[in-house]
């Protein structure tokens, strides 16, 4: 299977679907101040490493993340009850689907 192959939007827009739902949830249950927020941002975190790893095993590229995403996703799990982590989370899922579709033109650019 051709790596873009793996990076198809079939195979992507799951996990993006699942985030949509949970971070709608999390903006509800951060304007009720409710503490299952911590467990939502927790679930957001499990979606968000399995897309990164996927995406990682079909690029054969383990440094593959946004800009400084290591250190944005340590603070996310670190601090996974709070409204910054939610938001950090939620530009961690937009900035990540941003440079896969950069990753994409530029695997269809080598293959022509």
């Amino acid at each position: 299977m051709k790596l873009s192959q793996k990076l198809t939007k079939e195979q992507l827009d799951p996990h993006f679907l699942k985030w949509d739902r949970i971070a709608v949830d999390l903006a509800k249950l951060h304007s009720q101040r409710d503490k299952r927020a911590k467990d939502a941002i927790q679930e957001g975190l499990k979606v968000y490493t399995h897309l990164l790893a996927h995406c990682r095993d079909a690029l054969k590229d383990e440094e593959f993340e946004p800009l400084n995403g290591s250190e944005r996703l340590s603070f996310v799990e670190d601090s996974a009850g709070t409204y910054a982590a939610y938001r950090q989370l939620d530009k961690l899922f937009a900035e990540l689907k941003k440079t896969i579709a950069r990753k994409r033109i530029e695997l269809k650019r080598l293959t022509k």
